[in-house]
C-alpha cells in the first residue's frame, strides 16, 4: 500500500438527458449508501447491539451552470432516467483511475436558484436512485437495486432471494 495521495477525483460530468454535460455540470453528489440498524437486547445481554436490517434509500444530485429545458423534462411525471457519473482521478505516482456510477433515477427537484445580472446562476436537480453500481478502473464496488446489495461483487443477503422466492 502506498503512502502518498491516491484516487483524487480531479474532473467530473454526468450523463443524462441522453447527453454528455461535460462543461454544465458544476457539482454531483453519488448516492450514499447507509444501512439500517435497529437495536436490540435480548436476555442474558448487558448492552444492546446494533443489528443491520436493511438499507436506506438512496438519492442523488447535481449542480449546472445551465439552464437547460432538456434537462428540465426531467421532471416528467413516472420517469425512469440512466444517469452516469464519470470521474477522472488521478494518484501522486502519476496513475490515472476512472470511476463511473451508473444509476437509474427519478428527478424529484429542479431548483433554478437565483438570477442576477452579471453573475453566475445554478440550477440544481434532486433525484431519487432506484438502483446504481460504482465501477472504479471498471471494476465493480458495489450494485444495490430494490431486492440485492453487492459489495466487491459478494451478494450481502445471499439467502434471502431463495427464502422469499424471488
Amino acid at each position: 500500500m502506498s503512502n502518498i495521495p491516491a484516487y483524487i477525483i480531479k474532473d467530473c460530468t454526468i450523463l443524462a438527458a441522453g447527453e454528455n454535460r461535460i462543461g454544465q455540470v458544476m457539482e454531483i453528489t453519488i448516492p450514499v449508501i447507509a444501512k439500517v440498524t435497529e437495536e436490540f437486547k435480548n436476555a442474558g445481554m448487558i448492552k444492546p447491539r446494533l443489528v443491520t436490517m436493511a438499507y436506506e434509500a438512496t438519492g442523488c444530485s447535481f449542480k449546472e451552470t445551465a439552464f437547460d429545458p432538456t434537462m428540465m423534462k426531467l421532471l416528467d411525471v413516472g420517469r425512469d432516467e440512466q444517469l452516469i457519473a464519470l470521474g477522472y482521478m488521478q494518484s501522486e505516482d502519476g496513475r490515472e483511475h476512472q470511476a463511473r456510477f451508473e444509476m437509474r433515477a427519478d428527478v424529484l427537484k429542479m431548483d433554478g436558484g437565483s438570477w442576477a445580472s452579471g453573475g453566475k446562476s445554478e440550477t440544481e436537480y434532486d433525484c431519487t436512485v432506484h438502483s446504481g453500481a460504482l465501477f472504479i478502473d471498471d471494476e465493480e464496488i458495489f450494485f444495490f437495486d430494490d431486492h440485492t446489495v453487492r459489495i466487491g461483487g459478494v451478494e450481502q443477503m445471499p439467502g434471502r432471494r431463495a427464502a422469499l422466492a424471488i
